[in-house]
């Protein structure tokens, strides 16, 4: 309920009414402000930003009372940014972003964390000192990082928790005077964290931490994710440096994976090309089967294939046993979506391929013509793998023992191990 003036002189209002003149304040950040109280002077770096009509004014002590050039802040991160665009693919892009990040920030372990169509992460990078133990290649369940989580990483690039063990204050008043409503901090940097999260850093043994969002065609793709044991703060200019950094990956995410698509379809068009040439120079079906079969089965990397015409069958490569074969086809023939039908685990949805998953765990086929009746199906056999867990993905959430209407974070980390088939 208090006025700035209580904590700022007149030249100093005059300083941060100026800034407020800029439609965009982040390029005013931080302003240097000092507070002069009971004979002592506390230099803040002041974070302004704007939510709907409200303006919100963060102090944080200043670790430094100058203010950055522009050209400086270039200095510091041109040559991160030169050698992230130098990545030759998308695995070296991740190496050195992580490695890149920790020389700049001094964070204990800093790791890149992709996410899968369901959600769930997997750790494809990380830098740490040796003694460590590796967090390369374990999965962590998507109910790890909740939905509305996921919002907010997907607005705000950046996200530092400097120590978890913080006391909490609350905002006088509760709600905002002029609007009535609760104040929205979806863009505070001195927000407070979901007590659950706190509890899952504790229990990972994580004092403080950082996020710094990757995002691909809007929607995202992973996380910078920066881990200390000990508390951690970093200024606003080195979280400047970090949040350009990860909106530099985010660009080169799209070239290097769109990259490694082009060669695949160049590749997939020099097959097609091969099976067109068999077609144009074959004078019969058995003629062009011996001919292409190895490019009918390469176009869709498949171990197997059966082309039908009306009642006649042709298999290629690995296929089920005719008896299999024969409910399987009119079964997928009934199942057919737009022309095509797609599975990689043929058995959940036609349990009958248990019998076959050796041949045909994975199934495609596609209608080339209804009224003839041509049809080509291509399998691909089980394949099984082994997934690392960080912890068990089955034991994720779990009722707080002490009020039965609270969520607790899972506690256990060890290493578990899942046969996927």
């Amino acid at each position: 309920g208090q006025d700035l003036s209580l904590l700022f002189d007149e030249i100093q209002l005059e300083k941060l009414k100026s800034c407020l003149l800029n439609e965009n304040l982040k390029i005013v950040n931080p302003i240097k402000l000092s507070v002069n109280k009971l004979g002592q002077s506390l230099d803040f770096d002041c974070i302004l930003h704007r939510w709907a009509e409200v303006l919100i004014v963060e102090l944080e002590l200043a670790t430094t009372t100058e203010n950055l050039s522009v050209f400086s802040f270039y200095h510091s991160v041109r040559a991160t940014v030169a050698k992230i665009q130098s990545a030759k693919n998308l695995n070296s892009l991740c190496q050195m972003t992580v490695e890149e990040v920790r020389k700049i920030t001094g964070f204990d372990r800093v790791m890149i964390y992709k996410f899968d169509d369901e959600d769930n992460g997997a750790v494809v990078a990380e830098d740490k000192p040796e003694s460590y133990s590796p967090f390369l290649g374990l999965n962590y369940p998507s109910s790890d990082i909740p939905k509305q989580a996921r919002k907010l990483y997907l607005v705000n690039w950046l996200r530092l928790i400097p120590d978890i063990n913080y006391q909490p204050v609350p905002l006088l008043p509760a709600n905002n005077p002029v609007t009535n409503q609760p104040l929205d901090l979806s863009f505070s940097v001195l927000r407070s964290v979901s007590p659950i999260h706190i509890e899952y850093l504790q229990n990972m043994g994580v004092t403080a931490s950082m996020s710094i969002s990757l995002i691909k065609n809007q929607k995202l793709w992973g996380l910078i994710a920066c881990h200390n044991y000990m508390p951690k703060y970093l200024n606003y200019e080195v979280r400047a440096a970090c949040e350009f950094i990860g909106q530099v990956m985010s660009l080169e995410l799209q070239s290097k994976e769109a990259n490694e698509d082009y060669d695949y379809k160049l590749q997939l068009k020099s097959i097609q090309t091969k099976i067109f040439e068999d077609i144009s120079t074959s004078d019969n079906l058995s003629e062009l089967l011996v001919k292409c079969q190895q490019n009918l089965l390469d176009a869709v990397n498949a171990q197997g294939a059966v082309i039908l015409f009306g009642e006649a069958c042709y298999r290629v490569g690995e296929t089920p046993q005719e008896s299999g074969l024969k409910h399987l086809v009119e079964w997928v023939k009934n199942n057919l979506n737009k022309e095509m039908f797609f599975t990689d685990s043929l058995a959940k949805c036609y349990p009958e391929a248990e019998e076959f998953k050796d041949t045909a765990s994975g199934c495609l086929a596609v209608e080339i013509s209804p009224i003839q009746k041509i049809y080509v199906l291509w399998f691909r056999p089980e394949v099984i793998k082994t997934v690392n867990w960080a912890g068990n993905p089955n034991k994720i959430v779990e009722i707080d023992e002490y009020s039965s209407d609270r969520l607790s974070p899972r506690k256990s980390f060890y290493l578990w191990t899942e046969n996927v088939k």
